[in-house]
């Protein structure tokens, strides 16, 4: 029925598919159909006609991936997506689907109201953006396929229009879909808009959240981190070799894979003869004499300069400008990337205490990100992120997928601060990774004097919007002056509103603001609050930490370009303690003496291998032509992080690395000591339960429960390195990361198998049965029974419930955790290799234990469970205690061990199936 309408619909569907691939899309379609029918009980007319994105062979595991969209009056319904998976010999192997039942019911009519130039303009100014100048149609077509736009003055890239239905609740509206990059690199928005009002209906960012979210956690724990100690300040720097000393010809100067930044590894030469000629056969960069003459046009390769820069195939790599005020990187300028010179030669010398817009530094960091951007294509297209799935580059030597898409890699981004970022918009426009500057806090001084009372010297972080502290060449000075809004129930130091009762004692003084303590959002903002003091009269302005017993200074975030004084952040004990000063005495006279050197971002290979994971996540799940599949709150704000994490993690991962040692993400950036933490997340990526106890419980709203973007994410991340663990304790850790033996290379592989097979966006669960799927498919099941111990460990069992789904998005609410396992799987007992915990079956920890040992197990019982400790000639040391089942599974027993010799002993769990032990130390 059906299917003769979705097989005439091919060529429309995807209009740049190759005749020899319409029979596999031909055998998806009709396979769709049917089970999609009888999945949900949807009708004929519901799976009638879709819109095929994508559909491509994947040769890495001989699956078809076809990925569909419901369509309604020839309108494509936004995200109401669908797959269709199909093996070597056309069979359906896996299907999903989130169409809307009864769509055509409640579809309102396909004709707009409002012209294609009528919503690029309802859509500009929704989204605060001008009005669009000259706009013009570049690429004509129908509106259900899409109409293209010039810039209008209001863009960085063409804009796409297309009619559309947008679901929402149980209805269908009419929108006009609209993709604006905005100037500032601040977003690239993928709006709908009313097609008859013009409102906006809902957008999503194809700039992952890192802007707010990701800088928010820097401030965080950098509120939370204790300052360094003397020691740590002054320790310097790894920093080796200048121009010459290092290099040689056609070669790079890096910190290389697998090391995380200058902390951990040396700069080293790496030739552009170790290229991996799989997976980048034109090699690195446009100078390589492996690509042929005329690949790359001059437009892009710049060659006719007579300069060498670091672009290539896969990524063109260059400076921002490091100043809050430009921020536009000039991808066409011949002096905003680095020069190797006639003999490619890209060594730089790297000081940090020089800064980094230092040249030799700059040329270094920006090197650097080249190098990493490389790497993460060739690993990544070595696991199945290749051309025809989305992956990044120029040109796509099989002519499969879409080429222009390069990575565009900017260092020291200029338009904010301690931040980062990846934007993925669909296959055939370039991903953006922007790295940016982070403080030095603990070589920032505020020096105050007098009264006796103040005086001293403060750490300080600066703001990402203002003008820079260190664009005043003896530092600002001036009074300091406690504002009083009037209104904040704080005594009006947190500056909720503007004119300040004591406007007259602020004019020409430097204003000292609270964090927090607004009950509008806006006035919660940094930038609002110096923008306040800005307008009654202030000259510079520092606001210190809501905790008034935080130790460490704060950064500002946010941006404002109509800020034009200065602004710092200190802690919340130097904050009250100046309060006190200013509020018992008179005048305090401040001047900034000392700003410490910024960190580059393009130096912390971690936080820029978590930002092409993005790119990675993005483009994979839901096919490279929908980069709207992780717009969830569970999908792009949490899963997503979570894979990026992972990603980096891997990447980092050298030999001789331990599962239970704890790993940070940003350390290098938030200028901590490579291994002394925390990093800007809650808790360190462990194996070790007693340092990241994290469990599927902990997605919600309750007390002590996430929602926030990367709160949610580290959730996903631990379970996934857990997984990666216990990979390489099975398979082994191989050093060679394009090789498809040890345990890292097969775990990386499963996870970005699982991406293409997951449903659009997904939950946690879907995301679990992904992977079991991928593996499934690809290694029949060999690890399926330890993947399920892996996922019941953190609650993710066969009985745990993901939530409601609501217009397709997974909910963070109604999430029910389960340690269980599915009837036919078995328990893994696993030794404590590697640094992977000691096996689900039964753990106990701290192992050595001194006072209290705690004993957890995911083994099912029909009874409660007796646990028991005895010496090794069996011997009762401390008597049995029955405890509940689900207890034992979700928290375990805590034994009191304060009065058990120093030993060796063995700890017993009595089930009704059976008895198991584990060997326990006691130290005192």
């Amino acid at each position: 029925m059906g299917y003769r309408t979705l097989a005439l619909a091919i060529a429309l569907a995807v209009p740049g598919l190759a005749l020899a691939q319409q029979t596999p899309v031909n055998e998806a379609l009709a396979s769709f159909s049917v089970k999609a029918k009888a999945q949900s009980g949807l009708s004929a007319a519901d799976v009638a006609n879709p819109y095929v994105s994508s559909s491509y062979y994947d040769a890495s595991t001989g699956l078809t991936h076809t990925y569909l969209n419901q369509r309604v009056n020839g309108l494509a319904v936004f995200n109401a997506t669908g797959a269709v998976h199909t093996d070597k010999n056309g069979k359906a192997v896996l299907v999903t689907q989130d169409f809307m039942p009864g769509a055509a019911a409640v579809a309102p009519s396909a004709t707009p109201a409002l012209s294609p130039e009528q919503a690029v303009g309802a859509a500009a100014k929704n989204l605060a953006l001008p009005r669009p100048v000259a706009l013009q149609r570049v690429v004509e077509g129908r509106a259900a396929d899409g109409i293209v736009f010039n810039k209008g003055g209001i863009s960085e890239e063409n804009i796409p229009v297309r009619l559309m239905y947008m679901r929402v609740a149980n209805k269908l509206v009419l929108v006009w879909n609209v993709s604006i990059a905005q100037l500032d690199q601040e977003h690239y928005w993928n709006a709908r808009v009313d097609a008859n009002t013009g409102r906006l209906v809902d957008q999503n960012d194809y700039v992952v959240g890192e802007r707010a979210t990701f800088q928010e956690h820097v401030l965080q724990h950098q509120s939370q981190r204790q300052p360094l100690t003397a020691k740590q300040v002054t320790a310097p720097r790894k920093a080796s070799g200048a121009k010459g000393t290092l290099g040689a010809p056609n070669s790079l100067t890096v910190i290389p894979v697998p090391f995380e930044s200058p902390d951990v590894s040396p700069r080293v030469v790496v030739p552009f003869s170790s290229t991996n000629l799989l997976y980048s056969p034109v090699g690195w960069q446009v100078g390589d004499p492996k690509a042929p003459a005329g690949f790359f046009p001059d437009s892009y390769s710049l060659l006719s300069s007579g300069k060498q820069l670091t672009r290539g195939n896969n990524v063109a790599a260059y400076d921002d400008n490091g100043t809050p005020t430009s921020g536009n990187g000039d991808l066409n300028s011949t002096t905003t990337s680095p020069d190797g010179g006639p003999n490619r030669d890209f060594d730089f010398p790297f000081d940090q205490t020089k800064g980094p817009r230092d040249p030799g530094n700059l040329a270094a960091g920006t090197t650097n990100l080249f190098y990493w951007n490389n790497m993460l294509h060739d690993v990544m297209m070595s696991k199945g992120f290749d051309e025809v799935s989305g992956n990044f580059q120029f040109k796509n030597l099989t002519n499969q997928g879409l080429g222009n898409d390069f990575v565009r890699a900017e260092t020291q981004d200029g338009s904010g601060r301690n931040n980062a970022n990846f934007s993925t918009p669909p296959d055939g426009s370039s991903g953006r990774m922007q790295m940016y500057l982070f403080d030095n806090r603990n070589l920032n001084n505020l020096t105050v004097t007098g009264p006796a009372g103040a005086a001293g010297t403060y750490k300080f972080g600066t703001a990402s919007f203002g003008p820079a502290i260190r664009t005043f060449p003896t530092g600002f000075s001036g009074e300091i002056v406690v504002v009083n809004d009037g209104v904040s129930p704080d005594g009006g130091v947190s500056s909720c509103a503007t004119p300040y009762v004591n406007a007259a004692a602020v004019q020409g003084k430097i204003a000292l603001i609270k964090r927090g303590g607004c009950t509008a959002p806006a006035t919660n903002n940094f930038s609002d609050k110096v923008k306040f003091a800005q307008l009654n009269g202030a000259i510079g302005a520092i606001i210190y930490d809501s905790n008034p017993a935080g130790t460490a200074p704060i950064s500002l975030g946010g941006t404002d370009a109509s800020v034009t004084i200065p602004a710092v952040g200190i802690s919340g004990v130097d904050g009250e303690r100046l309060r006190a000063a200013l509020t018992a005495g008179s005048g305090v006279v401040s001047s900034i003496a000392t700003v410490g050197p910024d960190f580059d971002g393009a130096f912390d290979n971690g936080v820029v291998s978590h930002e092409f994971g993005h790119g990675i996540s993005n483009r994979l799940t839901g096919g490279p032509a929908n980069a709207s599949c992780l717009n969830s709150a569970v999908g792009n704000q949490t899963m997503g992080e979570g894979w990026s994490d992972f990603f980096a993690l891997w990447m980092t991962t050298r030999p001789g690395d331990n599962g239970r040692t704890s790993r940070y993400i940003a350390a290098y950036d938030n200028n901590e000591p490579f291994g002394a933490g925390p990093g800007i997340r809650n808790k360190p990526y462990t194996t070790d339960f007693t340092k990241n106890n994290y469990t599927y419980a902990q997605l919600g709203t309750g007390p002590g429960q996430s929602q926030a973007t990367h709160d949610v994410g580290e959730v996903w991340a631990t379970v996934l390195w857990d997984l990666n663990w216990q990979f390489i304790n099975k398979y082994g850790y191989e050093t060679d990361f394009f090789s498809p033996n040890g345990g890292n290379n097969k775990m990386l592989k499963l996870v970005l198998d699982g991406c293409k097979l997951q449903v659009c966006n997904p939950g946690f669960l879907d995301g679990r049965d992904a992977i079991l799927r991928a593996d499934s498919l690809t290694n029949r099941a060999a690890n399926a029974d330890l993947i399920w111990n892996v996922f019941a460990r953190r609650g993710m069992g066969f009985n745990a419930v993901q939530g409601d789904r609501t217009n397709g998005t997974p909910k963070v609410t109604g999430i029910v955790e389960g340690f269980s396992l599915p009837p036919n799987a078995k328990v893994i007992v696993l030794s404590n290799k590697n640094g992977a915990f000691a096996g689900n079956s039964l753990e106990a920890y701290p192992n050595p234990a001194q006072d209290v040992l705690t004993v957890r197990t995911q083994l099912t019982s029909a009874a409660p469970m007796q646990v028991t400790m005895v010496d090794l000639l069996g011997k009762t040391v401390l008597r049995s205690v029955s405890v509940p089942v689900a207890q034992m599974q979700k928290s375990g027993i805590d034994l009191n061990t304060s009065q058990v010799a120093p030993g060796i002993y063995m700890v017993r769990v009595t089930t009704t199936s059976g008895t198991y032990s584990t060997k326990v130390s006691i130290q005192h």
